[in-house]
């Protein structure tokens, strides 16, 4: 189902703030998508870079970062006032990330390379306390926050913490493996197959980590190819992750996809909390043969 602005911005008018649930109806779909992914240059290089969130993949619908000089949607602030810019260098060294401004459907950033290898670019939404539940007449509805005041007669309580990680890789000339930031519960893209060195018609061997440890669970892998606009079914490609968090999938179209996971974990009744909702969104780009 495809999103226009205004619909999307009246939901998160209502709350939503951007989140994707697995067990919401109106998941919307975030990514990063730069200018160039490969760069075989030695010399300090610059790569354009465009943050949105649209369920039309790669076509912009809502900006996604603020660096305080941009337009943002007023509903739209809160979010960006807790998002985190970071970039992993080569070295493994988690420095700060680029500055967004944004504009009305999307926001923009340059990013420098001055040493040589890969670079993981990303966008993170920490913790965030979420409840859910139906009011008097029994809508949904949800309010942010640690201790949110319940509305009387709210049923179908639950109590969550959502969070998400939307990422890219850049390599300039000879590329690194990619290490993940060890300071926060994220899902993070590794494996066999370097990130920036795939191919049409060939195994792509993957792996999810989470709170960089191999993923202790299977869970289901969304990639979406480019132009979705232009098409009238998604055409989603998904696969299931063993219990070490590889997979394994073959692509046979060059061009970018984004690959989407959502994991859900019941709390530890300690937590006082319900569910943690993790997500992340990775955007690749499959080279031709």
């Amino acid at each position: 189902m495809k999103s226009t602005f205004s619909t999307a911005l009246s939901l998160l008018s209502a709350g939503l703030l951007g989140i994707t649930l697995s067990t919401s109806s109106v998941a919307h779909d975030r990514f990063i998508l730069p200018s160039h992914t490969v760069l075989s240059s030695e010399k300090t290089e610059t790569v354009s870079l465009i943050s949105s969130i649209s369920n039309d993949i790669f076509h912009p619908d809502m900006p996604l970062g603020d660096n305080g000089k941009g337009t943002p949607p007023p509903p739209m602030i809160p979010l960006f006032k807790r998002l985190q810019s970071s970039v992993v260098t080569p070295d493994g060294n988690s420095i700060a990330g680029p500055s967004w401004q944004s504009y009305s459907r999307f926001s923009a950033a340059d990013q420098i390379l001055e040493s040589n290898g890969t670079y993981r670019i990303r966008l993170m939404q920490p913790d965030t306390p979420m409840v859910t539940f139906k009011d008097a007449e029994g809508k949904p509805n949800r309010i942010f926050g640690p201790n949110p005041q319940l509305p009387s007669g709210a049923t179908e309580v639950v109590k969550r913490v959502i969070r998400s990680s939307v990422e890219t890789f850049i390599t300039k000339g000879e590329a690194t493996t990619p290490t993940t930031d060890n300071s926060d519960q994220q899902l993070a893209l590794g494996g066999e197959t370097h990130p920036n060195d795939l191919f049409s018609n060939e195994p792509l061997q993957l792996q999810l980590f989470f709170n960089s440890q191999p993923l202790q669970k299977a869970v289901d892998v969304t990639l979406v190819k480019q132009n979705s606009r232009h098409r009238n079914q998604r055409q989603e490609r998904k696969v299931t992750t063993d219990s070490k968090g590889n997979f394994e999938i073959t692509l046979e179209d060059p061009g970018f996809y984004l690959l989407s996971v959502e994991l859900t974990e019941k709390a530890d009744n300690n937590d006082q909390l319900d569910f943690y909702h993790t997500s992340l969104y990775v955007t690749l780009e499959v080279f031709p043969q």
